[in-house]
């Protein structure tokens, strides 16, 4: 069974019940406890459901569509790769510094490595909104703006009038290719936050794992030389190792 169809699976049980305990999820999926928990916890992040001690609980207020089931998916995706970038970049983050971070998977993969505090987190990610929210240590700004549901990002021109007096010491951004000497997303609306999110930073690093070296998206975001610094994992081919030097870094 598809990540994505378990997922929807998981929804549709706990849609139905409100509450139902990790065993019974299993079962009714024939799936072993451990993939469950992998799943609740994909599905949290999304705001869908809420975790309980040996279950969980449906959140009325969560969108029942597949496009946050997207960000799910991509979340179990590579997540080796991620997480290790997720690690080198976290650790480059120091106390009292001003971050600014997108919703891009790997990045919430960094967010969540991060253990540096104090800290003041500037983000258009409901996800990473999410995990920082309760953390007295972090001072949180929640950009606003059109939910783009895909994501689970907000968008378009209330979120770029956010950006536009805000400054960073480091952006941390992850996109959906590089292709010769430019980074490109998949949509247009994210992609013009993303611009403005480079302008207002002084450092930044784009988190992208091997996989989307030599892909070619929607929309071009920004030359290669725009960017301070690109963390990929050790998989990425030698060509670009080559042609991108110093400005790549390679996480172990």
């Amino acid at each position: 069974m598809l990540i994505a169809e378990r997922h929807r699976k998981l929804l549709a049980i706990l849609r139905e019940r409100k509450a139902a305990q990790l065993e019974d999820l299993a079962r009714a999926l024939d799936v072993s406890g451990s993939t469950v928990r992998r799943d609740l916890e994909a599905l949290e992040q999304q705001g869908h459901i809420e975790r309980t001690h040996g279950g969980a609980v449906y959140r009325e207020r969560a969108s029942n569509g597949q496009t946050s089931l997207a960000l799910a998916a991509r979340m179990q995706a590579n997540i080796a790769a991620k997480q290790a970038i997720g690690k080198c970049v976290a650790d480059q983050v120091q106390p009292n510094m001003t971050l600014l971070l997108d919703g891009g998977s790997t990045v919430i993969y960094a967010a969540r490595q991060i253990v540096a505090r104090p800290l003041q987190v500037v983000t258009n990610s409901l996800s990473i909104a999410n995990h920082f929210a309760d953390d007295e240590q972090v001072e949180l700004l929640l950009i606003g703006g059109s939910l783009y549901p895909r994501s689970g990002v907000l968008v378009g021109p209330i979120a770029i009038g956010c950006l536009a007096d805000l400054h960073a010491d480091l952006l941390l951004f992850s996109l959906a290719g590089l292709y010769d000497d430019a980074a490109y997303n998949i949509n247009l609306t994210m992609a013009q936050v993303e611009q403005v999110m480079m302008q207002q930073a002084a450092r930044s690093i784009m988190l992208m794992d091997s996989s989307k070296f030599g892909r070619k998206s929607l929309v071009r975001v920004c030359a290669v030389d725009d960017v301070d610094q690109i963390v990929t994992d050790t998989a990425v081919d030698d060509e670009w190792r080559d042609r991108l030097t110093d400005r790549l870094t390679i996480a172990e």
